[in-house]
């Protein structure tokens, strides 16, 4: 019967499929189109998993992989509707492409398809030559054969149709073979030579084709050329694979090296199972052996390797491992897949459950390494074949090919209980073949990349240990008592491994052999980051040879992303920010950087957020400068020419106007484009840390050459930060600041040295720190009027002026104010001279010049809101109400401090919010409004604190305390007054004598 004439049950429907070429579709005896590459993609699974359930998850997987688009499942639903046009008599009632759950199944006629066809006659032929017929088993082969015309699934998209080509061309090679060993057996040697060469030469791995073309050599008397043959195969596999022949070729060499004379036929036919055939029964033999070499005698294999002893943490993943193995309602195999980088404890994790679980599964443990970060990962049929003999399968009649051992696996399995550790696997493909059918076996699988399309399986990425996990580990090698005496010690050295278990491993093993070692000392070989990762080796334990492994199969693009990320920076990132340092658009960065999760050499806490472990980032370091330092030298500058072109757009966002942006330096580098203040803000946030590390990167101390050189950018990517200082942690800007400056004033970096000490005087302010805010803002103002930075030099006056107020020095502050807005006039800073104004007013205020700091706030207010600028407006206001305030006008100032309020909420500002609440507090608290003097200053210390400003916490703290005294509550009033002075005792403030005038007055507490 051809592939055109298979019958439907009724009679009625003749529906027939190729697919062992380009896929062709018959429907009542005429062709009728498949339909586009992708439909034909969804209609090849169907029709090879004939009879079966196809879910739309693995349909989406074998069209697209795990890359499906968006609407994937409106496709596919599609397709299933267009083929059922094609195929039923009524696609309203169908009854070939029915649905199945969420997706379908293809009830076609047994025969309609040609590939199981093609299979099915590879069956009869291998068992036609088993029984003797030769001449029918040629037959069977060639009907085969002729099934095939061109490439399988040709032109059909998908990983599935990549697989089934694979397994079909596989199929028609090893039909190829049958079909010469069966004509070498009937004696057609001339007529089989030309073909077996050129069969040889397509497919130079496969031994069996080269000992067919050796036999028929030898059967025409050519057995010089036999013998030469041989010679040239091993040479090959020798130098290109560094293996010898195997067994059959190799005793089919001998025989013809001592016996040439020996007649063609005592050298063949093989007594094996053929390609596509199935696997003997339990207790049977094949191939003409018999007695106790060829029967099947099934034992109890146990091939786990030892747990380790001292295995600890992971008790979320061995509870999950443990409930998927120990289950017993269950209807599929139990299958699970454990990922993460080297070194990460994917081994000592799964034998630990393994030999937890082992008595559940009584006919056995089955384990393989399988290599598959080694140059040459075990093959599928060694490992299969290993298995097979391990529960008692005589290796002679093995079937040759992986899709029969495979099938025989599973029939050998079927029924039986049996665990099965993959340690190591390469990819899905590798132990694809190796799994079980059987619902009663469970299959744990580890690899360092993810298995992501490893269908039903259970995927655990392991991150590093817990800090407690870890110290516990050390504990346990090194001895408990030691640990005890040193237990903060022991704290620093597992941070300094990582937490990786296998450096928290080596270090144990090291100081448990030096037992007069304290742990400080080995923590300190490991605060050298060049020689970290060398330290990290014991015996035949190196986390370096562990990294090394994974990094040998990253592609040459892979490799080059991780080592550019390792050298550029130890940060979290984002793809802007990672596509700056590799030079690549978006998305080729994200499938970069996603392909190096999936191998478990980068890490992803967030979607688009990624980060290297500090171990392989030092190690990743190490490849970058060996490989091409200049590139590596490029990496840093793209990363900072990025952040410094992204942080000038946010500044502008957040200070538009401002001349600071016009003295910015740049690096040539084009950053990314900021709507408003508050994606500027957003950025800001988000670049945080990246920005800092780039910083002490290029001016720490081991900075090289080509960083040095990179530090007036540097300086400025922390000039355009300082806006969002208020957003930021300040606590870290204010070393990096320190540390910019220390640098600059080493290599005599004027202009760099002064904006650095400006920054650190803004910052120290911050902190509530005036003395010191006081002599970075002279190092600033005396550096940046030699360096003629004017434009910095305006806002360290300023500074000045706001330093001289925080210590009541009002007269000094004028004078410091006066001179920075004659600058800001100068440069034409609109903006600038207004905050000046208003500073400069406020301290008029506080000085008794209550008429003129109202007439300059005033003028102010009108220019603010000409320049519809929020700040200054909000600002304006709340100086306003803090003059008439002095002036003993309370309902005045408390209109105009709401008024203050209000423009502070409307624009966003809740640095000068918290100023504006703490002084309305007050306010309301003089006119005697006392519940709504309490709220605002209780608002007001809760916002200090979400903003850590002790500076307002404490004015505000004074003002709450001063409440509940105006309502004779001391208690209350203690309570907030001896915080206020516990910030007193630890800053030098203004206002510490009235507090602590005020608690005297109270008395001893009750």
């Amino acid at each position: 019967m051809s592939v055109r004439e298979a019958v439907g049950e009724d009679g009625s429907e003749r529906l027939a499929f190729a697919v062992l070429g380009p896929v062709r579709v018959w429907s009542e005896g005429r062709a009728v189109k498949p339909g586009s590459p992708q439909q034909q993609a969804v209609l090849t699974q169907l029709l090879l998993r004939p009879g079966f359930g196809v879910s739309m998850h693995d349909l989406m997987w074998g069209v697209w992989g795990d890359g499906s688009p968006d609407g994937a499942v409106s496709h596919v639903r599609t397709y299933a509707w267009r083929l059922r046009r094609l195929l039923e008599p009524d696609p309203a009632a169908p009854r070939v492409l029915v649905s199945v759950g969420d997706g379908y199944r293809l009830d076609v006629p047994e025969g309609a398809v040609d590939a199981p066809r093609a299979a099915g006659l590879a069956d009869g032929a291998a068992g036609a030559r088993a029984a003797g017929d030769l001449t029918g088993a040629h037959r069977l082969v060639t009907s085969a054969l002729e099934l095939w015309h061109g490439e399988p699934l040709s032109k059909v998209p998908g990983p599935f149709a990549e697989r089934e080509r694979d397994r079909w061309n596989e199929l028609r090679t090893a039909l190829l073979e049958e079909k010469y060993e069966v004509a070498l057996a009937l004696g057609q040697y001339q007529a089989a030579i030309p073909e077996l060469t050129v069969l040889a030469a397509e497919h130079p791995g496969r031994e069996r084709l080269h000992g067919l073309l050796m036999r028929a050599l030898h059967g025409t008397g050519r057995t010089p050329e036999a013998l030469a043959l041989f010679q040239q195969v091993r040479r090959r596999l020798v130098e290109e694979q560094g293996v010898e022949p195997g067994a059959e070729l190799t005793s089919l060499h001998r025989r013809l090296y001592t016996s040439p004379q020996a007649p063609a036929d005592d050298l063949g036919p093989r007594e094996s199972v053929t390609a596509g055939s199935p696997p003997a029964p339990a207790g049977t033999a094949t191939g003409g052996e018999a007695g106790p070499a060829g029967t099947f005698r099934p034992t109890v294999p146990a091939q786990l390797p030892r747990a380790v002893s001292d295995f600890v943490g992971r008790a979320a993943e061995i509870d999950t491992l443990r409930a998927l193995l120990v289950g017993t309602d269950r209807d599929s195999l139990p299958l699970a897949a454990v990922s993460g980088m080297g070194g990460i404890g994917k081994t000592s994790l799964v034998l630990h459950v393994a030999h937890q679980v082992r008595d559940h599964y009584p006919d056995g443990q089955l384990y393989a390494d399988l290599r598959g970060m080694e140059r040459d990962p075990e093959a599928p049929g060694i490992v299969l074949g290993a298995f097979l003999e391990g529960l008692g399968y005589p290796l002679k009649l093995l079937p040759d090919t992986v899709e029969g051992r495979s099938r025989l696996l599973r029939t050998v399995l079927d029924g039986r209980r049996v665990l099965m550790v993959l340690d190591n696997a390469a990819d899905a493909a590798q132990v694809r073949h190796l799994i079980p059918g059987a619902a009663t076996c469970a299959v744990l699988v580890t690899s360092r990349g993810q298995l992501a399309s490893l269908e039903g399986a259970v995927q655990l990425c392991l991150g590093r240990l817990l800090p407690e996990e870890s110290i516990s580990l050390v504990g346990s090698i090194i001895g408990r008592d030691r640990l005890g005496a040193e237990r903060e010690a022991a704290r620093a050295l597992v941070g300094a491994c990582g937490q990786l278990p296998l450096a928290t491993r080596i270090v144990a093993a090291r100081l448990a052999a030096r037992p007069g070692w304290p742990l400080a000392v080995l923590t300190a070989r490991l605060t050298d980051e060049a020689r970290k990762v060398s330290e990290l080796k014991v015996g035949d334990l190196a986390v370096e040879a562990a990294f090394d492994l994974s990094y040998r199969h990253l592609t040459p693009d892979q490799a080059r992303a991780f080592r550019l990320i390792a050298v550029a920076t130890a940060a979290e990132l984002g793809l802007d920010a990672a596509g700056a340092i590799l030079g690549t658009a978006e998305f080729d960065t994200e499938d970069l950087l996603e392909e190096l999760v999936s191998a478990s050499m980068l890490e992803s806490p967030a979607p688009g957020r990624y980060r290297l472990h500090d171990l392989l980032r030092l190690f990743g370091r190490g490849r970058a400068l060996v490989h091409d330092r200049a590139e590596a030298d490029l990496a840093y500058e793209n990363l900072l020419g990025y952040l410094l072109a992204t942080a000038c757009n946010a500044f502008e966002r957040l200070v538009p106007g401002d001349p600071v942006a016009g003295t910015l330096a740049s690096l040539g580098t084009r950053g990314t484009a900021l709507a408003d203040a508050a994606e500027a803000r957003a950025w800001a946030a988000a670049h945080f840390e990246l920005a800092v590390l780039a910083l002490q990167s290029c001016a720490g101390p081991g900075a090289g050459a080509p960083a040095q050189g990179l530090l007036p950018a540097a300086t400025d990517l922390l000039v355009a930060l300082s806006p969002f200082v208020g957003d930021l942690r300040h606590e870290q800007l204010a070393p990096a600041a320190l540390t910019v400056a220390a640098a600059a004033k080493g290599r005599g970096d004027l202009r760099s040295y002064g904006r650095a000490e400006w920054l650190s005087c803004s910052f120290a302010l911050r902190a509530g720190r005036p003395s010191a805010a006081y002599a970075h803002a002279r190092q600033a103002v005396e550096a940046c009027r030699l360096a003629g930075d004017l434009v910095i030099l305006r806002q360290a006056l300023n500074d000045l002026g706001l330093i001289a107020v925080s210590l009541g020095d009002f007269a000094e502050a004028i004078v410091r104010y006066e001179e920075a807005i004659v600058l800001a006039r100068e440069l034409g800073h609109r903006s600038g001279e207004i905050a000046t104004s208003l500073n400069c007013a406020l301290a008029q205020a506080r000085s008794g010049g209550t008429e003129a700091a109202m007439r300059t706030a005033e003028a102010m207010l009108e220019a603010g809101r000409a320049l519809d600028d929020a700040a200054a407006v909000a600002y304006a206001l709340y100086v306003q109400g803090i003059a008439l305030s002095e002036a003993g006008r309370h309902e005045e100032a408390a209109r105009r401090q709401t008024e203050a309020l209000d423009a502070c909420l409307r624009a966003g500002d809740g640095g000068r919010e918290v100023h504006v609440r703490y002084r309305l507090a007050d306010t309301l608290r003089l006119l005697g409004r006392h519940p709504a003097a309490e709220s605002e200053a209780r608002r007001a210390i809760a916002l200090a604190r979400r903003r850590g400003d002790e500076q307002a916490e404490c004015h505000a703290l004074l003002v709450c305390g001063k409440v509940f005294l105006d309502r004779a509550e001391p208690e209350g009033a203690r309570a907030f007054l001896e915080q206020a002075l516990h910030i007193h005792d630890r800053l030098p403030l203004a206002g510490r004598e009235e507090t602590v005038e005020l608690l005297s007055r109270l008395g001893p507490p009750a």
